[in-house]
């Protein structure tokens, strides 16, 4: 029974959106801008990855829904009209970089009458030109924009200052403590800005420095004011909190955020394994004792007692065929694990790449060195699955061979290099062992996640989808939001999307000792969802956590914990897909809060915040399955089915009931819905899901209802329910529905 490929089937279909469309025209009108343009200047933060509108700013952006797009201002300054629907520039430069700052201010006057935003947050860029001070009326001309005026003061001994305003967005992570750093005399000009933090010289309100305002034209955060670092421990914490900062500084109340963390209502939750450790032999009790591998530990711990949890497994080609370093067992490992209907297939590639920027350039004249100096065969097998090598092979003379940590560029380097057969190479080989149907469509980053844009098209071009990297932290270790990561990093003219969560490398200090602390990754899970959700739940590993005793039972542990939690549970590149889905997807708007869906791919949630009286309009939207308060926002479910949906808002006299609707809409539920049909009083919708379905949908009548799950026609499964005082309708239903099913839900006699 080949359900894997019709389920594969369906959903490149949902992510191409082309099921069906309601209200459909050819193109759209003029859509709503999300796009935000960075300049930054990478002569002094070397790569987009590292900049700190990257590591710090991108995240909080993309909560709010917006889509950030990088320029190096050493290329000179861009032209604006290549980013249609440009909707605000963003700036964070640490010195004076421009050679010509009156061009700079020239052009930023130019792009804000144009009504683009700008948030301006460190130094401003705009007080030397070439080395030299720049006339204080040309700068002034920038500081207007912003509503300021520098008075040519600045106060570096802040011992007599002290805070007169500071506003509800200051002291997010670390308030205004101990030695304060040196400022600018801002004197406010423009009565329609707002003051979130005003300092004062001595007492007198002469001396008072706006140093955080927000206004119709952008904002501004003065250096040293916007975060704290902490030398010591290499910490990073924000004063200002950006969400409200950058909410205020792009007005996006309004806009409607495309939401990558929920699905039908629920946070959505997605596994992934990559195959480093598969021929370990394990540690762990009471496995050890018969010799088992890491890779069949994690099957029989974590895969197989979790049919409702869907896992991807991504194993290194080179540890299965055996030309390279593969048994018949570490193949059979594979073959057994890809047998499961929860597991899904993909990619670790094909040797492994250590450090990709190695690869950018290749040859076998420049790996060479790597074989003559034993970085192969001699290397443990820790230190072949992990990358951690006991010299840095660069001290052997090889071309460009500074590798960091790493000892060699790959784990098996045997054969030359071939980015072909490590990407889409990998993708056939995979999809071969598994059974009819299934297909590896996923590539998983190895060693340092940090492909280039060769490689990343190379995935592109095989009809693959690619994600690692990230690292997302938010705990006791990690206690800032500026270790949760942006959905995605640009490479080029690609993207790699990052995975949503963080593996148990960095809570085992790269797998040398504290093998328990994976079970911590809990907290990061919990604070990425409570006060907002930014991020799904996603469980992250390698097979070298079958190793020992201390994982296992971490791993059991967070397993159990997603088990207990409410989710919607996806396969890993139904999440990638979903993220590609946030950068492509635009508004047309359509007036009276009033919007139509375009090209959203795969991604079915929009989120609108600060809605807790906000509802649907049902009788003027159409393709929306459902809608959900959380946290002060809606989540609005929308028809996979439906190409272009059309979303009204309304408002509504109570938040803390579902509101009521002329036809049943989704609440809640586990599985994926799509194709919903009001049928009488009842309705029909398709679904696929892992795990009983729990769900909750809203009826517009009470009453009781009988229920089916069917297939091909055939009932598999019938049930009957009640609706509660406010109409809610809660159901179970106890069927496997990998393979999609489908619901019918229809009144009983009253």
């Amino acid at each position: 029974m080949r359900f894997a490929l019709r389920w594969l089937c369906l959903l490149i279909a949902l992510s191409a959106g082309a099921v069906r469309a309601a209200e459909t025209t050819a193109s759209p009108g003029p859509t709503l801008s999300r796009t935000i343009l960075a300049l930054v200047d990478l002569r002094e933060e070397k790569s987009i990855r590292l900049t700190r509108i990257h590591s710090m700013a991108e995240m909080p952006l993309n909560h709010l829904g917006l889509s950030v797009v990088y320029w190096n201002i050493a290329d000179g300054l861009p032209d604006p009209a290549r980013y249609p629907g440009l909707r605000g520039v963003i700036t964070w430069f640490a010195g004076e970089p421009f050679d010509d700052a009156g061009a700079y201010i020239a052009w930023m006057g130019r792009v804000i009458d144009q009504g683009v935003r700008c948030a301006v947050l460190g130094q401003p860029g705009v007080r030397q030109s070439a080395g030299k001070p720049v006339p204080l009326a040309l700068t002034n001309r920038f500081f207007a924009r912003l509503g300021l005026r520098d008075d040519d003061g600045y106060s570096d001994l802040t011992y007599k200052s002290r805070p007169v305003v500071v506003g509800p967005m200051v002291g997010y992570e670390r308030p205004l403590i101990g030695v304060l750093p040196g400022y600018p005399l801002f004197r406010k000009i423009d009565a329609r800005f707002t003051s979130h933090l005003v300092m004062r010289r001595g007492g007198e309100p002469v001396s008072d420095s706006h140093l955080i305002v927000t206004g119709p034209t952008g904002g501004l955060v003065t250096d040293g004011y916007g975060r704290h670092y902490d030398a010591e421990l290499n910490r990073r914490l924000w004063i200002i909190d950006p969400f409200a900062f950058f909410r205020a500084v792009f007005a996006t109340d309004d806009l409607p955020k495309p939401d990558v963390t929920t699905l039908s209502g629920r946070r959505l939750y997605f596994s992934h394994i990559d195959g480093d450790g598969w021929r370990n032999v394990t540690e762990a009790t009471p496995f050890a004792k018969d010799k088992l591998s890491s890779v069949d530990v994690v099957r029989k711990v974590a895969v197989e007692p979790f049919p409702d949890l869907p896992v991807s497994v991504a194993p290194i080609v080179a540890d299965l065929d055996a030309d390279w370093k593969g048994t018949a067992d570490s193949l059979a490992a594979a073959e057994r694990l890809f047998a499961l209907p929860q597991v899904e297939p993909a990619s670790h590639t094909w040797t492994h790449p250590f450090q990709w920027a190695f690869f950018k350039d290749y040859t076998p004249q420049k790996e060479a060195v790597f074989l003559k100096g034993g970085g192969g065969p001699k290397r443990s097998l820790l230190e072949r699955m992990t990358g951690r090598g006991l010299y840095d092979a660069a001290s052997d003379g090889g071309e460009g061979a500074d590798l960091g940590r790493y000892a060699v560029p790959r784990a098996y380097l045997q054969r030359p290099f071939d980015l072909d057969q490590e990407i889409g190479g990998a993708l056939t080989y995979l999809t071969r062992l598994a059974p009819p149907g299934k297909v590896a469509t996923l590539v998983q980053w190895s060693g340092d996640t940090s492909p280039f844009e060769t490689a990343l098209a190379t995935v592109r071009r095989a009809g693959g989808r690619n994600m690692n990297g990230g690292d997302a932290r938010l705990d006791a270790d990690y206690p800032s939001i500026t270790t949760v990561p942006a959905i995605g990093l640009p490479v080029g003219a690609e993207r790699q999307i990052y995975s949503a969560g963080s593996n148990e490398n960095t809570y085992t200090d790269l797998w040398t000792n504290r093998f328990y602390g994976f079970q911590n990754l809990i907290h990061t899970v919990r604070n990425t969802d409570s006060p907002i959700r930014l991020k799904p739940f996603n469980i992250y590993y390698h097979m070298y956590s079958g190793q020992k005793t201390a994982s296992v039972n971490a791993l059991r542990r967070n397993l159990e914990a997603a088990r207990a939690a409410e989710v919607a549970p996806v396969a890993a590149s139904t999440y990638t897909r979903i993220a590609e889905g946030f950068y492509s997807t635009r508004f047309e708007p359509l007036g009276d809060r009033r919007w139509r869906v375009w090209d959203r791919g795969a991604l079915n949630t929009l989120r609108f915040d600060r809605a807790s009286v906000t509802a649907v309009d049902f009788t003027r939207s159409t393709g929306v399955l459902g809608q959900r308060h959380h946290q002060g926002s809606l989540y609005v479910a929308l028809d996979p089915a439906v190409a272009q949906p059309v979303l009204a808002l309304m408002e509504v006299e109570r938040g803390d009931v579902p509101p009521a609707a002329p036809r049943p809409y989704l609440i809640e539920g586990r599985w994926a819905f799509w194709g919903l049909s009001v049928e009488g009083e009842g309705f029909a919708v398709a679904a696929s899901g892992y795990g009983d379905g729990a769900m909750t949908w809203r009826l517009p009548q009470p009453g009781r209802y009988t229920l089916s799950a069917e297939r091909a026609g055939r009932i598999l499964w019938t049930g009957e329910a009640e609706t509660d005082a406010e109409n809610r309708l809660s159901l179970s239903v106890t069927v496997a529905a990998v393979e999609p099913v489908t619901l019918r839900v229809r009144p009983l006699p009253r």
